[in-house]
């Protein structure tokens, strides 16, 4: 794993539903499966996001301490975490967009088809421990090029690797009928309480994230798992 002094940096990747898919379709992905726009958490606009819903990830503003205060956060409820979930540390620096995506996917591989380079990489980190699995992130070429060419389709100029980004992204996963927010950058996953939809639970989790954030949250994106574009 990379030490302090050389970090390993991607370059950040954009919400872009598009550059998500294709992501995950080079790296083994079943190719009816993609990543859609949420437009809006209430239940009009839910209901117009492609179903059936797999998992959320939610791009949100997270200035200077919010890992820190997070992870207070959630020593104190201390809430109860299934062994089934699959959870990893991130170590590389800006790669948030593709934690998240890993962190979806891995959480789901009974409903999702998955083969290639992303099946043989979770089958590689099954057993290990979440420190172990983002070392193993560091050394998937194929994991860090897909990430590099999606990175490279966003609509507009990608930042430097190590820059300093404003933005982070977490995921949102039902695992044993529980919500779970999934976030390498906090000390594990953090258990949201019962749920029997990711996307209306999670909206409801993603909403109540959103108050918390206050005046703070007004630049925000909601992704959806489930049918691609051409699948719909």
């Amino acid at each position: 794993m990379a030490s302090a002094a050389d970090k390993m940096f991607w370059v950040p990747l954009e919400s872009s539903p598009e550059a998500m898919t294709a992501m995950v379709h080079r790296v083994g992905v079943d190719a009816a499966v993609g990543f859609s726009d949420v437009w809006g958490l209430d239940d009009e606009m839910l209901a117009m996001v492609p179903q059936p819903v797999r998992a959320l990830v939610f791009l949100f503003p997270a200035g200077d301490g919010y890992a820190a205060a997070r992870s207070r956060e959630i020593e104190a409820a201390a809430a109860p975490v299934s062994p089934n979930v699959w959870f990893m540390k991130q170590t590389i620096g800006n790669a948030c967009g593709t934690m998240a995506i890993l962190h979806a996917l891995a959480n789901v591989q009974r409903d999702v088809a998955i083969g290639g380079a992303l099946a043989g990489f979770f089958a590689e980190t099954a057993a290990l421990p979440p420190a172990e699995r983002a070392a193993a992130l560091e050394r998937n070429g194929a994991i860090a090029a897909s990430h590099a060419e999606s990175a490279a389709q966003g609509q507009t100029a990608a930042p430097a690797a190590d820059a300093a980004v404003e933005h982070h992204y977490a995921a949102f996963v039902v695992v044993d009928g529980d919500l779970y927010e999934l976030d390498g950058t906090l000390p594990g996953p953090v258990n949201h309480g019962p749920a029997t939809d990711v996307l209306r639970d999670g909206a409801r989790a993603i909403q109540a994230r959103i108050r918390a954030l206050g005046d703070g949250a007004q630049t925000f994106s909601v992704i959806a798992l489930g049918p691609a574009a051409e699948s719909e």
